[in-house]
């Protein structure tokens, strides 16, 4: 008991300065990232926005290099119901859709080489929220993180790329998969998965907002292995690795699994052993906060928002700024901020050999969720979580 009074007190001063030092950090990025002091960073030799018209709130964009053509996942009813952000508004929320943009010829029109896909055979159809996905090529499986209203779950669809269909074939849902944010493939049968919060914003606003502004390593990341006899039956789940607000994961190479800790401003890179558990190996530091990652070229890609404050403004008001009847119904200053506010972004690439390098920073578009690249065609895409259409840049 004496040992346990003694050390108490240590363990919660390591606790406190462990906690302010993360937040002082946070603070001074959030005001040197403010719109108005973010660098403006642009690398690309072009670079446009593209089907502003057509789409929005496309979290995730999956890039398929064989082909020239990338997944997207778009979600406008995340205006409305939002499970990470904590926006759950009453009425209808619109579901999200498949898309299959051909990017490998510059010229073609957007009306061609933007396509949706069908998807068939969903009963939950209505109930689609998309955050993070992933593509086996060999098997033409699909994995999409869903936050449906029914409860978090992983939708799991054979998708047909050339015929532009997504045939449901089961759902993933397991305790230890309970906010399924993104999900890495090391194998058809075998997925890393992370859950950002440990306290849901739909269980708790409180406690889950706690957790992410104490950068509380709460979230996870979970080892999962499926059943051979079915794509959506989990044989195995097992937790793997903890962070703050633990949300992109991807596989950097045969033994490296690396973890974006959103609340940390950092990715955390892991060593993978053959039974799919992971040792703490580094860390990489990066001037916002990241959100998802993809690796092409044997470079880890990562995008993420800079400044906090205006994305959380950003998020709340898009169910008013991009709804007409809203929108007249509002007062004069919410009519003006829609006008005038935006959000901000940055995208970086990060490599052993290279270190980290910015690609873009700016406002022009804004709440960068997603950047991946074809770096064989010099073609990339980022994805906004509330942007209007994407950003596709070539090289």
């Amino acid at each position: 008991m004496t040992n346990l009074k003694s050390t108490l007190p240590v363990l919660l001063t390591a606790l406190l300065s462990s906690v302010l030092y993360f937040r002082g950090t946070e603070l001074l990025m959030m005001y040197n990232n403010a719109p108005g002091r973010l660098p403006e960073i642009n690398t690309f030799k072009s670079h446009e926005i593209k089907f502003a018209d057509r789409v929005r709130s496309c979290e995730d964009a999956l890039i398929l290099e064989s082909r020239g053509q990338a997944i997207l996942a778009c979600d406008p009813g995340r205006e409305r119901w939002n499970t990470v952000m904590g926006i759950f508004l009453p009425g209808p929320v619109v579901s999200a859709s498949l898309y299959i943009y051909d990017y490998k010829d510059a010229s073609e029109p957007d009306n061609k080489s933007l396509r949706q896909v069908k998807i068939t055979n969903f009963p939950g159809i209505a109930d689609f929220h998309t955050l993070g996905m992933v593509y086996d090529e060999e098997t033409s499986t699909l994995f999409a993180a869903n936050h449906a209203k029914a409860g978090p779950r992983i939708e799991v669809f054979h998708l047909d790329l050339d015929n532009l269909v997504a045939t449901h074939t089961g759902t993933i849902q397991h305790p230890l998969i309970h906010g399924p944010n993104s999900i890495a493939l090391v194998n058809s049968r075998e997925l890393y998965v992370s859950n950002d919060h440990h306290f849901l914003a739909k269980q708790s606003l409180f406690l889950a907002r706690t957790e992410t502004f104490l950068g509380l390593p709460l979230g996870s990341l979970v080892h999962v292995k499926l059943s051979k006899n079915s794509p959506a039956k989990v044989e195995e789940a097992k937790v793997v690795a903890r962070a703050g607000f633990a949300n992109g994961v991807e596989i950097l190479n045969s033994t490296t699994v690396a973890l974006a800790a959103t609340s940390r401003g950092a990715i955390y890179l892991y060593e993978r052993h053959g039974d799919g558990s992971l040792t703490y190996k580094s860390s990489i530091r990066v001037p916002f906060l990241p959100d998802n990652l993809s690796v092409h070229g044997g470079k880890l890609i990562i995008a993420g928002h800079p400044h906090a404050p205006s994305l959380t403004k950003f998020t709340a008001t898009r169910h008013v700024c991009n709804d007409a009847v809203e929108l007249a119904k509002a007062s004069d200053e919410m009519k003006r901020y829609c006008e005038t506010g935006t959000a901000t972004s940055w995208a970086a690439e990060w490599s052993e050999k290279d270190g980290l390098r910015s690609l873009y920073a700016g406002t022009e578009y804004p709440t960068s969720a997603t950047a991946a690249r074809d770096s064989k065609r010099g073609v990339g895409i980022i994805a906004g979580l509330y942007a209007k259409g994407i950003l596709v840049w070539r090289e």
